[in-house]
């Protein structure tokens, strides 16, 4: 009889012990794949970082070329307004001009 509370207490023991060693290797388990996660995840991140960064950066080389296209047109435009506005300054200043030597024969004709 005094063998029986002993193996029932080896029993429990060794009981004991495999739920502890099942129990740490499901918390490794886990730790292993938690680590993993982890990592996936951080790589995730770097990787969504990385793209949003070359997606801003190509987005401001789009930006800077589009304004140096609108300032090069817009400059073209003043240029060729410029030019306009001279021609006909020039095409009126002439037409004055000789109105005005019209005038001048005009009156010399008539004194």
């Amino acid at each position: 009889a005094t063998a029986e509370p002993e193996r029932i207490v080896e029993a429990a023991t060794a009981e004991r012990e495999r739920i502890v060693e099942a129990a740490t290797a499901e918390r490794e388990r886990i730790h292993k794949v938690l680590a993993s996660s982890v990592e996936a995840d951080t790589a995730e991140r770097e990787r969504i970082v990385e793209a949003a960064t070359v997606e801003r950066e190509r987005t401001v080389e789009a930006a800077t070329a589009d304004r140096e296209r609108i300032v090069e047109a817009a400059t073209a435009e003043r240029e060729r307004i410029v030019e306009a506005a001279t021609a006909e300054r020039e095409r009126i200043h002439k037409v004055l001009a000789s109105s005005v030597e019209a005038d001048t024969a005009e009156r010399e004709r008539i004194v």
